[in-house]
């Protein structure tokens, strides 16, 4: 007796007392993904069953020491799964007397000598599929009797009278009291009312008449009470028979437990245990209705917590949970009673709509300062630092009210100027309350459609390019050019650089914007070298959205490679504030940025909160005095000394110092005269387009690369 290697689909006892056989049964068994034991007899066949449980037995009729037909009929008397095996008899050829031996021994089906193998193989896998597909069915039958057998249910008949014919309390032990809740002689013989409450019997009464009146179905639901414990039950009457009526009562307790349960987590934040969104909806179109009728004011406030972001991915969004449950229950704390309105269950008037936002309702509202002082209250109370973890956290909150009825009058527009307003309160410096008012939502369109226009722009082809040309002090020859976006819109004309600019970095547009500049600027100064046989380096800006960019190296590899411009020839500009936002990631930025081979400089420069140390390991080629300090030159004495401090420490670092917002000639001289080695500015070229500074560069005569 053998077996194969591995498990399959299932595992066949090929029982036949000739080798050759059993071997041409296991390879078709093994082409069709089946695993075989082998049996030289019917006594091993029987054994077999016995022991190693096959899915399906393969068997031939005539062997020795027992046959066939009476393994077959030994095997159906084993117990359990083992006597319901499916069998196939191998019978000899037109042999009808042997076939229906083998029906009549237990045999599942059968097949005829000589064998057609593939055929076989496939009406082996049917059989055992049609094996398990009875199983299955035996099994739910069985779950089927057992779920019947369990049923809590208590039957009763109940005349038109209301007098109980009949009384079954059905498996009501096995509950949670241990006893059903009426016995047969609490009920046979009596009237409904001496057996259930008043309130409940006549209302049961009144869907007994109905159903017999109507010959329908009712369902009658009720509480009583066990042991100081609410049981629900449901008693659904139907008629059987003239003035009779039979009833099936259920206990519907732990249904009514889980109905509550959902209303929970469907009302309920499931963090912090207040209201969600759905249920302070509810509660304000309730209030809205109340409102309307009472001829009453009510106020929408709309908290969203300043920079919880930053939270989040600086400590882990577990810290982020543990301060948001914080703040629901300091929320709890700070709104009065007097400022709240709950009837009954309806207490849903602060909710966490999601994320960091928070609402509160505020009913009955007397004068708008009410609710100004509600959200001065709260703003108070979100200052105060919050203990997490051994730390202190320190969040400020930006609040936006709207009124009912002046702003609004449905929940959708209280809610959207309610926010409205907190956006106009964070924009005001954050930490602060705001009323909503009408012009917000002129400023709130204006700002989503210059959003819209700026997303065309690039594809419209309204976005251009000027360059302000940058000289050297000394040889006041032009070494470079900055390159300067424009955006010109169909409808309003010119639009300023710091209207769009910002707009662009808080939608993400300046990733694909800055790209942009990046390839065009490279193509016009590739041109420009081209045209006047003069190279400039040619000066872009780098977003901090740019220079985290993950593909930033490839955008300008790309760039490069494409347009043919010389990498000594590129200069991208970062601002401090960027370099300094993460340092070690900005050291790998830039040790990748000068292995491309591109001119790295810090723009407006004194502005921002550098590290000298840091500073001195970015080996940046140059910085830029931020027009700030040039603007007051020479009068002012100290942007003088600030400057001339700059120029002295960037020269110390081996540094090219730029002088940005030039524009006079005393300013110039001075600059000069404090060493500084580039200057640009309105005094030395405005902003002008390719074709200006194509001229300028024409009649400046042929210059080399710009020295490092």
């Amino acid at each position: 007796m053998a077996a194969s290697h591995s498990t399959k689909r299932g595992v066949v006892l090929v029982a036949d007392d000739d080798p050759v056989m059993r071997m041409l049964m296991l390879e078709m068994l093994a082409g069709v993904g089946l695993d075989a034991i082998e049996a030289e007899d019917g006594v091993e066949a029987l054994a077999c069953a016995r022991t190693m449980a096959p899915d399906l037995i393969l068997m031939d009729v005539e062997m020795p020491n027992m046959d066939g037909f009476t393994a077959c009929n030994e095997i159906r008397r084993l117990e359990g799964p083992h006597g319901s095996v499916p069998i196939i008899m191998v019978t000899g050829g037109d042999d009808i007397e042997a076939v229906t031996c083998a029906y009549e021994v237990g045999a599942t089906d059968f097949v005829s000598k000589p064998i057609n193998w593939p055929i076989l193989g496939h009406r082996v896998l049917y059989v055992l599929r049609a094996s398990d597909a009875i199983a299955r069915l035996r099994i739910a039958d069985a779950q089927n009797r057992a779920v019947l057998a369990a049923i809590p249910d208590t039957f009763f008949r109940l005349n038109k009278d209301g007098v109980y014919l009949d009384y079954e309390p059905g498996n009501e032990r096995h509950g949670r009291h241990g006893a059903p809740v009426f016995q047969q002689s609490d009920c046979i013989g009596k009237h409904i009312t001496d057996v259930l409450p008043k309130e409940i019997a006549e209302r049961m009464l009144e869907n007994v008449a109905a159903v017999l009146a109507r010959q329908d179905i009712r369902s009658v639901e009720y509480e009583l009470v066990r042991a100081g414990v609410a049981q629900h039950f449901e008693a659904r009457l139907v008629a059987t028979g003239p003035g009779e009526v039979l009833g099936l009562v259920r206990d519907i307790s732990e249904r009514k437990r889980t109905e509550e349960q959902i209303r929970r987590l469907a009302y309920c934040d499931s963090l912090t245990g207040i209201p969600n969104r759905q249920a302070f909806l509810e509660t304000l179109e309730r209030e809205l209705q109340r409102s309307r009728i009472g001829n009453k004011k009510f106020a929408v406030l709309f908290m969203d917590l300043d920079a919880f972001k930053r939270i989040n991915d600086t400590l882990g969004h577990n810290v982020g949970d543990h301060l948001l449950m914080i703040v629901s229950e300091r929320l709890r704390e700070t709104i009065r009673p007097s400022d709240m309105v709950s009837r009954g269950d309806q207490a849903s008037n602060l909710a966490r709509l999601g994320g960091d936002e928070f609402t509160i309702l505020i009913p009955d509202l007397e004068r708008v300062e009410h609710a100004l002082n509600v959200a001065h209250r709260v703003k108070e109370a979100m200052r105060r630092p919050f203990l997490i973890e051994g730390n202190e956290i320190f969040v400020t909150a930006s609040i936006g009210i709207s009124l009912f009825p002046e702003d609004g009058d449905d929940c959708d527009s209280l809610l959207k100027f309610a926010d409205t307003a907190m956006y106009h309160a964070k924009n005001c410096g954050k930490n602060n309350a705001k009323l909503y008012s009408s012009s917000l939502t002129m400023q709130i369109m204006s700002h989503v459609k210059l959003e819209v226009g700026l997303r065309k722009a690039l594809q419209n082809h309204e976005l251009y390019l000027l360059y302000q040309p940058q000289i050297d002090v000394r040889s006041t020859e032009i070494v470079g050019v900055e390159a300067l976006v424009r955006w010109r819109h169909p409808e309003r004309g010119i639009i300023s650089p710091t209207e769009f600019i910002p707009l662009a970095e808080e939608t993400g547009l300046i990733v694909p914007i800055g790209e942009w500049v990046l390839r065009t600027a490279c193509n016009q100064a590739k041109s420009w070298q081209r045209q006047t046989r003069r190279s400039v380096r040619m000066a872009v800006n780098l977003s901090a959205k740019q220079f985290k960019d993950e593909n930033l190296s490839q955008i300008v590899v790309s760039a490069l490679d494409d347009t043919g411009l010389d990498p000594r020839l590129l200069e991208l500009e970062l601002t401090e504030g960027t370099l300094m936002d993460d340092a070690k990631a900005t050291l790998v930025t830039l040790e990748q940025l000068r292995g491309i081979g591109v001119y790295l400089s810090i723009d407006d420069f004194g502005t921002g909160y550098s590290s000298m140390n840091y500073l001195k390991r970015f080996d940046v080629r140059s910085l830029k005095i931020d027009r700030s300090f040039i603007c007051g030159l020479p009068q002012d004495s100290e942007n003088a000394a600030i400057t001339r401090a700059i120029i002295a420490m960037a020269h110390g670092l081996k540094m090219v110092v730029v002088a940005e917002g030039v524009e006079t000639g005393e300013q110039l001289v001075l600059l000069e005269q404090f060493g500084c080695d580039l200057v640009q500015g309105y005094y030395l070229g405005h902003p002008a387009s390719p074709d200006v500074i194509a001229g300028m560069l024409q009649k400046a005569g042929t210059a080399a690369l710009p020295q490092e």
